[in-house]
């Protein structure tokens, strides 16, 4: 099983590898981009394609990351509100079983 999944994803990675290069080689046609002022100088538009792929695969996990660590402290905040609330009502229990007692 192990085999068939090396294989499969070797071949995954081969079929991306050709679409990759097809696309480069398809989208030769220079351009350039004017990004808040600043002029590109003329590449090929797969260039703009390929780096704005990256961009993306990097920022990605970072907002990711920063998400999951934004709910990792709420999370935390809660956990302390929880055994502080759960403090308070054995507290209130035993005052109610000495009241019951008297």
């Amino acid at each position: 099983m192990r085999g068939i999944k090396r294989v499969l994803a070797g071949l995954i990675l081969f079929l991306v590898a050709v679409g990759t290069l097809v696309f480069i080689l398809e989208n030769r046609q220079a351009a350039s981009l004017i990004v808040f002022g600043w002029s590109t100088p003329e590449l090929p538009i797969s260039v703009f394609v390929m780096l704005s792929l990256l961009l993306g695969m990097v920022v990605s996990p970072v907002l990711g990351l920063m998400l999951y660590g934004r709910m990792r402290m709420q999370l935390v905040s809660r956990q302390r509100q929880l055994a502080e609330c759960r403090k308070e009502l054995a507290m209130r229990s035993e005052q109610n079983v000495a009241e019951r007692a008297k």
